[in-house]
């Protein structure tokens, strides 16, 4: 009796150990090949790229690699930011699309701080607030373009655009993606993880995942690049308050599918990605807690492959994929 209780308490604490453990590990460290890797990072706005990657750029260039940059859009529907930027209560369709180039120009300033030139950097002009529409309910060639509520504008600027004569649809926004990854031909992808709470980042993250797909159905010899999600938004995360020398964990709620990886930045590619974020300076003015949350001693991706995303909902009526309106209440609000 006395052996049997001790050999039960035994299996009882070995089990709390193992949960304990369990508990306490942290992602995985990320391991990158030694090989030269060509680096795409696909960002919803001005700032993602630096926010969510910094560090892996500056690595990916540092190991003798290439890294690029695809801005779905310009950041140019941010009303907080547009009436501090440009000082005005009741900003006009010209106040947002001159946003639209400031922030340009601090993404083209801030990679330069992390290693990327300009010709590296491709801005595609996509409307921000609309991207995730676009993917909700203007996909078809013969549907009407989306146009923006902002910028007035249904089509990218000229000079963004990479196919001519595209407009603001979803076939055209995958057409577009397609091209780049076909000209890129990279080995790494970063995009937003599909359970990102915002709107834009989750419609990027459709628009891309689709992209990759029909470029593997339409040329199933071509090597499959290796894809790392990464995450911006989720209800309560990244804790504002925190020790920014802590290192950045996971969302203790995420549901979402893969295996999450660490990043463990160099104290020289930390202060790199500091200064970067600094490049942003129409975003410090108004949200620089959020930002500076994810200048920490690392940088966090998930890798796997995605079986079951979740909905992407626009607002309380659109969704880019199935899914109850509930979550969409639960996302962020008022982030550009």
């Amino acid at each position: 009796m006395c052996r049997e209780w001790l050999s039960a308490s035994t299996l009882v604490i070995a089990l709390l150990a193992i949960g304990c453990r369990f508990l306490s590990h942290g992602p995985d460290e990320l391991v990158l090949p030694q090989r030269a890797e060509r680096l795409l990072v696909f960002a919803p706005h001005p700032d993602d790229e630096a926010l969510a990657a910094g560090g892996l750029i500056q690595r990916t260039i540092a190991a003798g690699g290439s890294a690029h940059v695809v801005l779905m859009t310009s950041g140019d529907a941010f009303s907080e930011g547009v009436k501090s930027a440009e000082d005005t209560a009741n900003p006009t369709p010209r106040d947002f699309r001159d946003y639209g180039s400031l922030r340009e120009r601090e993404t083209i300033a801030g990679m330069q701080r992390v290693g990327v030139g300009r010709a590296e950097i491709k801005f595609l002009g996509f409307p921000d607030d609309g991207l995730c529409l676009i993917a909700s309910k203007y996909l078809s060639s013969r549907k009407k373009p989306f146009k923006s509520p902002y910028t007035g504008r249904e089509e990218p600027p000229a000079a963004e655009q990479v196919i001519r004569g595209v407009t603001y649809r979803g076939v055209d926004v995958r057409r577009e993606i397609e091209a780049i990854l076909t000209a890129n031909d990279s080995t790494l992808i970063a995009l937003p993880h599909p359970e990102d709470h915002h709107p834009e980042h989750c419609a990027t993250s459709i628009f891309v995942r689709e992209a990759l797909a029909a470029l593997a159905a339409g040329h199933p010899s071509r090597p499959a690049p290796r894809v790392l999600y990464y995450l911006v938004h989720h209800h309560g995360w990244p804790d504002l308050d925190e020790d920014p020398r802590a290192p950045l964990r996971p969302p203790a709620d995420f549901r979402g599918e893969g295996q999450w990886h660490s990043l463990t930045l160099t104290v020289t590619e930390a202060a790199a990605k500091r200064r970067a974020l600094d490049a942003y300076a129409s975003q410090m003015e108004v949200m620089p807690r959020f930002l500076k949350a994810f200048a920490r001693p690392n940088e966090l991706f998930v890798e796997g492959r995605i079986t079951s995303p979740p909905e992407c909902w626009c607002d309380e009526t659109h969704v880019a994929t199935e899914g109850p309106p509930e979550r969409y209440r639960r996302r962020l609000g008022g982030r550009r």
